[in-house]
């Protein structure tokens, strides 16, 4: 057992792949609310979250889905989601304190949601959410960022909280099945948003706010952003065709 950077319990095992689809018969969520069980990559995590952890990964949720609606169309936000390989034992899998369809994929998915539960469930199956997030990762939960990418996920965002920070530094990291994750300056996947802007959201002083407070506050990072990217955009296009000249 250890004791993660923002606080949370946290049981991290190495075992066999026939091992780990066993241990997958136990309801571990009874003794920890976040669960991996990953047989591909021989990896085990229970893990008892902090208030910390639990209030950082809400602002987190929070400022996607305001961002991603505003800066990318669509968001569609996936509660308790368990990634994994199409045929992998039930009960295993990668869970991400946040993940989340952006674009295309979100109007897909709310599409197969109207359908109902049997469409909604193979469209998971067969697409990798867009972003993932973690909030509190240790040395021994390296290997899960490339797990994402083997298993689709395009973009994973995680704070990394190192003893004597006052504010955690945000990560933003291109995944690709078989590559190295490639460290961003600004989300492929999120309208341009920054870890800056992450990081601002997260600051000690957002986490003794209420909810409308939050939200304005992330409101606000989300418009700033917007006028930045509509600025770039600006500056950055062709010139219309002189039509005065002869």
């Amino acid at each position: 057992m250890r004791t993660g950077p923002l606080g949370s319990t946290l049981h991290v095992l190495r075992a066999d792949a026939a091992t780990i689809a066993a241990l997958a018969a136990i309801d571990w969520n009874r003794s920890f609310r976040r669960v991996c069980l990953d047989p591909a990559g021989g990896l085990i995590t229970l893990m008892a979250p902090s208030r910390l952890h639990d209030e950082l990964a809400a602002i987190l949720d929070d400022m996607v889905d305001l961002a991603a609606s505003t800066l990318s169309g669509a968001v569609k936000g996936l509660r308790t989601a368990r990634l994994r390989e199409p045929g992998a034992p039930s009960g295993t899998g990668m869970e991400p304190d946040c993940a989340f369809y952006v674009g295309k994929n979100a109007r897909a998915y709310r599409a197969a949601l109207a359908e109902g539960r049997e469409a909604a469930d193979a469209f998971f199956e067969k697409t990798a959410p867009d972003l993932v997030v973690e909030v509190e990762m240790t040395n021994a939960d390296e290997q899960k960022i490339e797990r994402y990418g083997d298993l689709g996920a395009r973009e994973l965002w995680r704070l990394r909280h190192r003893p004597g920070d006052e504010i955690p530094e945000a990560e933003f990291l291109a995944l690709r099945p078989g590559a190295r994750p490639r460290r961003l300056t600004a989300s492929n996947v999120v309208g341009g948003l920054t870890p800056g802007d992450v990081r601002e959201a997260v600051s000690g002083m957002r986490l003794s706010l209420t909810r409308d407070e939050r939200t304005a506050a992330i409101a606000g990072i989300v418009r700033r952003r917007r006028r930045a990217s509509v600025r770039v955009h600006e500056e950055t296009a062709p010139y219309p065709p002189d039509r005065g000249r002869g």
